[in-house]
């Protein structure tokens, strides 16, 4: 069998393999700024709803998503799709995640019988034409795997939402025990130093200033500010915030300084992210010698033996 590909002379798959890495590489280009104007349009457009303006075409926009919205809401509500147990697990995770309105959990399960659907739908569209002759019970069971891996699927991304959401807190936290500490220096109560903090920390780090926002809010209507700072830690499930609140209610059962409490707090932050980013460099070395290996080293190999294949080529050929 004549394969395509095996006509094409030394040159010709030169050319294709240096054609295929550029545009590898014009995409990375183009994937990295979207992510970066994506991240100024999101700053830009918290900024404006700050300020109380709107741009003009978001009204259809929300109007649009609330239509979807409402849909999947629906039928979360009319599907039983989980148990009571895996919905509190899903309710758990989506406050983790950011998401705290009643209808997320609604929204969530009618989401995964959405794509219980589609995967139900490609099951029998692609997989049902391959197994022509077999019998009824494999094909059942094609559609039960489908259907577990459509069930998954949501699940696994609102996983990666919440460690996401985790690690963007744990990088900020530092540096807000940092102006924790010198608001309760400056003589600021714990409701409003945490106040102040999510004010200072809005644009910054707004998963953190919006949590800390909401643990002020609840500070304030709460007569109990145990039951309150205990919440926070199992919103936002890191060790540092759980230490964080172990040390303020310490601090208020045995009327020890609070801002003394979290100098030491953190300091032993500051070298935590100084030991992680030290460990995330030294497995630079290690994770950088693959990427180098499949796009720098066959460059590398083209621009230095290119001509030396070129010349013998044509030497060949006289």
């Amino acid at each position: 069998m004549n394969l395509p590909w095996t006509n094409l002379s030394l040159l010709d798959a030169l050319s294709l393999a240096a054609t295929v890495l550029a545009l590898f590489a014009v995409g990375l280009y183009l994937h990295g700024r979207s992510g970066v104007q994506a991240r100024l349009n999101q700053r830009l457009t918290r900024s404006t709803r700050a300020h109380g303006s709107l741009t003009p075409d978001e009204p259809s926009r929300t109007g649009l998503s609330s239509a979807v919205g409402n849909a999947l809401q629906t039928v979360g509500r009319a599907v039983p799709l989980f148990s009571a147990g895996q919905r509190s697990e899903m309710a758990q995770k989506l406050i983790s995640a950011g998401y705290r309105r009643p209808s997320a959990l609604p929204i969530m399960v009618g989401l995964s019988a959405g794509v219980v659907v589609i995967m139900l739908a490609l099951t029998v569209t692609l997989v049902w034409p391959h197994m022509e002759g077999a019998n009824p019970g494999l094909r059942l069971g094609s559609l039960l795997i489908g259907a577990y891996l459509g069930m998954l699927l949501p699940r696994m991304v609102l996983d990666r939402m919440v460690i996401r959401r985790q690690k963007a807190i744990q990088r900020s936290f530092p540096d807000a025990l940092d102006l924790l500490v010198v608001c309760t220096n400056a003589g600021l109560g714990l409701n409003a130093a945490l106040q102040r903090v999510a004010e200072e920390l809005e644009f910054m780090a707004p998963q953190l200033a919006d949590e800390l926002a909401l643990t002020s809010g609840q500070l304030q209507l709460s007569g109990d500010p145990n039951i309150v700072l205990r919440q926070f830690a199992e919103r936002v499930g890191l060790a540092p915030i759980r230490s964080l609140v172990s040390t303020l209610i310490q601090s208020r059962q045995f009327g020890t300084p609070i801002g003394h409490a979290l100098r030491v707090l953190a300091q032993g932050e500051r070298t935590a992210r100084l030991m992680r980013t030290e460990e995330a460099a030294a497995k630079l070395a290690t994770k950088i010698t693959l990427p180098m290996m499949i796009f720098i080293l066959p460059t590398v190999m083209i621009v230095a033996g290119g001509p030396a294949a070129l010349n013998l080529m044509a030497a060949l050929a006289k």
